[in-house]
């Protein structure tokens, strides 16, 4: 590792401390967005947003707070997502009391870009829940700068699945929960997210009535204790969508897509 490359992955980490702690409420200005960009994607229009690079979110009204920009999925990382979950779907025939009329539901939803993808590329209404309300009056702020019909609930997760009963089989939830306590010497605990992965899903499970349904996660690269595997059991994994790591440390993310109904165990 040459001694710029030790600089900047010093300056990395030292940027994702200060934005999970001292600037983790505060709305970041335009020149923190692009450094941060460059930092965590390598290049400042790697943090975009909703299809807004960094270098354009001060004008048009996009504000970040400093835990968003670190915990987000960016355009780049979400999109393929959204690609490859229509692709699965296009396969197998809708089922349900309303089998057309399917909808994407955000249980964590941060800046709302997972969802907010999703549903475009899928052509479906959006629900989303965040609990936080300083994350929530910024991601309402610009998902009304860009004029989205995404459906923003400042409410529990659990609370807006009681909220939304199970529609079609094509019905699909993003889960992306705070991980906090996850990160282990050994690697990403999905059992110790907040909260933790395994009673998201069963709390999924109890609101579907026996509805098949789909499920997109976000992960790092490194899982620990097989906790990935465990927590899904009795769901059918369909595909893993691994974007290019702009960085050799830094936004090494992994997407999951399972399927809870015919063909799995439960």
């Amino acid at each position: 590792m040459t001694a710029t490359t030790d600089s900047t992955h010093a300056a990395y980490f030292a940027l994702r401390d200060r934005l999970l702690g001292e600037l983790r409420t505060t709305v970041l200005s335009g020149e923190q967005l692009c450094e941060a960009g460059r930092l965590i994607y390598g290049r400042p229009d790697g943090l975009s947003l909703y299809g807004i690079p960094a270098p354009d979110m001060a004008a048009g009204g996009i504000t970040l707070l400093g835990r968003t920009t670190i915990e987000c999925s960016v355009d780049s990382y979400t999109a393929p997502v959204a690609d490859a979950l229509a692709r699965l779907q296009a396969g197998t025939p809708p089922e349900g009391p309303d089998a057309d009329t399917p909808i994407v539901v955000d249980l964590f939803c941060g800046s709302g870009n997972f969802g907010y993808h999703l549903g475009r590329r899928l052509l479906r209404p959006v629900h989303a829940a965040e609990l936080d309300p300083d994350v929530f009056e910024t991601t309402a702020n610009n998902l009304d700068r860009i004029g989205s019909a995404i459906s923003l609930h400042l409410v529990d997760y659990r609370d807006l699945l009681g909220k939304l009963p199970a529609r079609s089989s094509h019905d699909t939830y993003v889960v992306e929960p705070p991980w906090g306590p996850a990160f282990t010497a050994d690697g990403l605990d999905l059992t110790r997210t907040s909260p933790p992965v395994p009673e998201i899903l069963d709390d999924i499970r109890r609101s579907r009535n026996g509805l098949p349904c789909y499920v997109a996660i976000k992960t790092n690269d490194q899982i620990a204790r097989d906790s990935l595997d465990r927590s899904f059991a009795g769901w059918l994994h369909l595909q893993s969508v691994t974007p290019a790591a702009a960085l050799p440390y830094g936004a090494n993310m992994d997407f999951h897509l399972y399927r809870l109904g015919p063909g799995a165990d439960g």
